[in-house]
């Protein structure tokens, strides 16, 4: 019995002791904020200067800030606002370069991955070779062979595999993604379904595509004509045939009038100054460069080409954009040296 009493008198007096604590803490916390300085809400700021700090964040905390406020989100999804984003981010990676390495397969090999419809985004700078950020995003309706990938066009890339109809255009910082339709070259081949060697050999010319940006965003297909892409639509009956994808009417349209020789299948498009360029395959020992007004949808050829380049195997030369600027390279074999030529805007 006494025993038991004792029992009851610690935990008495044990309860008493929190009781005391949490007042004390009670009392501490008030204490603490009367003393805090009020700070003013951020709505009280001037809409430029919120502007201004925003433009400082990277796409991420952007996503975020969007969420907390109608004010901040109606900023951030202004047309202006996204524009000097842009531009600003632009001017950051010519000062600081980043690449963007994607890769069908995840080598870590998460928890969860799934084969042929995950694909993985890192973000590498060129500076210090460190990963800046990494994103893993599912493609529903998958790829299940190998894909191709367009150049970037303000962040956003298409990701496509001719041996099947999945096109995608991806923003890999918001991992927002959209699923396009076929175009009409790819509905007409899985009508026939071609060998593997047909598609090694014969259909190269059909795995790139440009993405630029006009008024609007375009997809630019060129690509030459065989047996397997004979099309009664198509206004065209050239060597050539070339489809423009229209993001506001989410469908794919063929241009009548496109260039008159083969293009080299094995070079990806470049585009800069408002054009897209290709080479063509050799004809007498020679090839030219084909380039694409993405305002007028016009093809012409380029006039006056470096006669190292015109009398090149097109397997030794390449083609890319630099400062917006068309640049063609060429490596001599014997000397290892590389030279590049750049084109003046006309």
């Amino acid at each position: 019995m006494m025993e038991a009493e004792k029992q009851v008198v610690m935990a008495s007096s044990s309860s008493v002791r929190k009781r005391k604590r949490r007042r004390m803490r009670r009392t501490i916390r008030k204490r603490r904020r009367r003393n805090e300085k009020r700070v003013k809400a951020p709505s009280s700021l001037p809409n430029d200067v919120v502007e201004e700090i925003f433009l400082r964040f990277p796409v991420k905390a952007l996503i975020r800030l969007k969420s907390l406020s109608k004010h901040w989100r109606s900023t951030i999804e202004s047309r202006s606002f996204e524009e000097r984003h842009l531009k600003l981010a632009k001017q950051a990676c010519m000062d600081h370069p980043k690449v963007m390495v994607i890769t069908e397969e995840d080598p870590i090999r998460e928890i969860g991955y799934r084969p042929f419809t995950d694909i993985g985004f890192r973000t590498i700078c060129l500076e210090s070779a460190s990963l800046l950020s990494y994103t893993r995003l599912n493609f529903p309706q998958g790829f299940f062979h190998w894909i191709k990938i367009s150049e970037s066009c303000d962040g956003l890339f298409c990701i496509h595999s001719p041996k099947s109809h999945s096109v995608y255009v991806v923003n890999p910082a918001t991992r927002w993604l959209r699923l396009l339709p076929p175009a009409g070259f790819q509905i007409l081949i899985h009508k026939f379904n071609p060998t593997e060697r047909e598609w090694n050999i014969e259909m190269k010319s059909i795995f790139h595509l440009a993405f630029v940006k006009a008024t609007d965003y375009k997809l630019v297909w060129l690509y030459n004509c065989d047996k397997y892409i004979a099309d009664a639509s198509s206004p065209n009956v050239g060597v050539t045939k070339c489809e423009v994808f229209d993001f506001r009417a989410n469908a794919w349209r063929y241009l009548a009038c496109t260039p008159s020789h083969r293009i080299f299948y094995d070079q990806k498009p470049a585009s800069a100054n408002g054009s897209v360029y290709w080479f063509t395959e050799p004809y007498n020992e020679r090839i030219e460069v084909v380039a694409f007004d993405i305002y007028t949808e016009k093809f012409r050829l380029l006039s006056k080409i470096n006669p190292a380049i015109a009398g090149s195997d097109p397997h030794h030369i390449d083609m890319c954009t630099l400062d917006n600027s068309l640049c063609m390279s060429k490596r001599e074999n014997d000397t290892m040296i590389q030279d590049i030529w750049r084109l003046k805007p006309s």
